[in-house]
């Protein structure tokens, strides 16, 4: 349970990362974003490792890649509805990820006839709704192509996240986990500024001080988020993927300015809500396995009459 608290910590980098996109959006592609956002964080990484002593070496490359590769357009997808449609409707098309993740464990529960975990779909649901409240998003019929972009990022949620799981139980170090996935991102996002973008471009300063704070921000929320979800609980985790929200509403009302309105002071508080909800009924979980698992031990042990 407290492997998925670093989920807590993500949130706040993600939500500073997009703040400084607001900061380098408008002079810089989303391919350029995508490629400085990656190689910022594959230098840091590196560094780290070489530090560490962790390993660049895996006996899982094509596990790597997969998960990098749809992580890369997962995010590449989010970036470019950003440009399309109003910040807090591409925010929360990205926050759909977590539904899915719910829908489709409580699918694989009631496939393999085991108890399906409603609760923990209902407080995920509740932080949702609260995020609703906040962003209050709106699409017309121009937007719609986007915004069903954006739902595509969402709904590859669960690939991507279980991937990082099969790959924490393989026992793969988070560093080099959110190494080759900041590797393939900046052979990506290198690519698609070549072709796309016209290459890359000249900036003032205020953009590159928001390249490198976009940068800096996505290594550490990415780290983050690796470890929550490779050892942690992925249903709390996924809830505790809301509280982006209100910290990003925080970070808007302190830097940008900007006025909360009641209804957003009432969806921070149902993310709030889910978040503790999420954590009671993921602990009781947690007891009821342990208790089951003695249980069960001690009628093995037990000596026959």
């Amino acid at each position: 349970m407290l492997q998925s608290c670093w989920m807590l910590v993500a949130a706040f980098f993600f939500a500073t990362m997009t703040a400084f996109v607001k900061f380098s959006s408008a002079d810089a592609g989303t391919f350029e974003i995508v490629f400085y956002r990656s190689f910022m964080g594959l230098l840091f990484i590196t560094v780290l490792m070489l530090v560490k002593g962790v390993s660049f070496h895996t006996k899982y490359p094509f596990g790597h890649f997969k998960r990098s590769l749809l992580g890369t357009i997962s995010f590449t997808m989010w970036f470019s509805t950003m440009g399309h449609l109003p910040l807090g409707t591409a925010t929360t098309l990205n926050y759909t990820a977590p539904l899915f993740i719910a829908g489709y464990l409580i699918y694989v529960a009631l496939r393999h006839r085991e108890k399906a975990p409603w609760n923990l779909g209902g407080a995920i649901a509740l932080g949702f709704a609260g995020v609703c409240l906040v962003l209050q998003p709106s699409v017309n019929n121009e937007q719609l192509p986007y915004a069903l972009i954006g739902l595509a990022a969402g709904a590859m949620g669960p690939v991507i996240f279980f991937q990082i799981k099969q790959l924490g139980k393989l026992r793969e170090p988070s560093l080099r986990i959110v190494f080759y996935f900041s590797l393939v991102g900046t052979v990506w996002g290198l690519l698609g500024c070549l072709l796309f973008e016209g290459g890359l471009k000249l900036h003032n300063l205020e953009t590159w001080l928001g390249l490198l704070g976009l940068g800096t921000a996505a290594v550490l929320a990415q780290l983050a988020l690796t470890r929550s979800y490779a050892y942690g609980n992925m249903m709390l985790t996924a809830c505790f993927q809301f509280a982006t929200i209100p910290i990003a509403e925080i970070i808007s009302v302190l830097v940008f300015k900007e006025e909360l309105p009641a209804s957003a002071l009432l969806g921070m508080a149902l993310i709030l809500v889910a978040g503790c909800l999420a954590s009671i009924l993921t602990r009781l979980m947690e007891q009821k396995k342990l208790a089951a698992r003695l249980a069960a031990q001690e009628q093995t042990n037990k000596p026959e009459a």
